[in-house]
């Protein structure tokens, strides 16, 4: 819905104030309902809630801190895809990282070339590390694997799948590379290591 009212997606982290960007616009869309930001698999001081929540800076609901350590929460945007951290929205692959219009502009919905193949939100790992970002580079902001090792992931039109975590951050995977994109390509150029069975969340 906010993609269609607005024809560009809502970008990660609002700079210079380093706030999550995304949740708080795509609740603008949802009416009062804060409870579908929170996955009921995971502890209940990740709920976007203050009176179980304690994380958020000056008891400010609406100010999901972004940088470490950051406000506990659900779930995670795919702001860089595979590619590089960048302000040049023209070179970037995921939804869009950090926002700052006019300067750093949001990233337009007709830059995603297969919606039903682009991830956009999925489980996070909560661990106050960068919990509203997800990227399959940076352990630390891999999409979590609460569900029996499985993660689940929604896409651009609106659709959840769940898949093992391992998959889904696995650079020698090409389905799961191309999905992070948002012109749907692998991109061998970037390369990374994946998910040895290590990590506990």
């Amino acid at each position: 819905m906010y993609v269609e009212e607005y024809r560009k997606y809502p970008g990660c982290i609002k700079v210079p104030e380093f706030y999550y960007a995304w949740p708080v616009r795509l609740f603008s869309q949802m009416g009062t309902n804060r409870a579908s930001f929170w996955c009921p698999a995971n502890k209940a001081d990740s709920k976007w809630d203050t009176n179980s929540n304690k994380t958020f800076p000056g008891n400010n609901i609406n100010f999901v801190k972004a940088n470490p350590p950051s406000t506990r929460f659900s779930y995670a945007y795919n702001d860089w895809g595979i590619g590089a951290v960048t302000t040049d929205i023209n070179a970037q692959l995921g939804l869009g990282g950090d926002v700052n219009p006019p300067t750093q502009p949001e990233l337009p919905e007709t830059r995603v070339k297969s919606p039903t193949e682009m991830l956009m939100l999925g489980d996070s790992k909560t661990d106050g590390s960068w919990d509203g970002n997800m990227d399959p580079k940076e352990p630390d902001q891999w999409p979590a694997k609460r569900h029996n090792g499985n993660t689940v992931l929604m896409f651009c039109d609106g659709h959840a799948e769940a898949a093992k975590r391992a998959d889904v951050v696995d650079p020698r995977n090409e389905k799961w590379r191309r999905r992070w994109n948002n012109d749907n390509l692998p991109h061998p150029e970037y390369s990374w290591t994946g998910d040895n069975g290590t990590s506990k969340e």
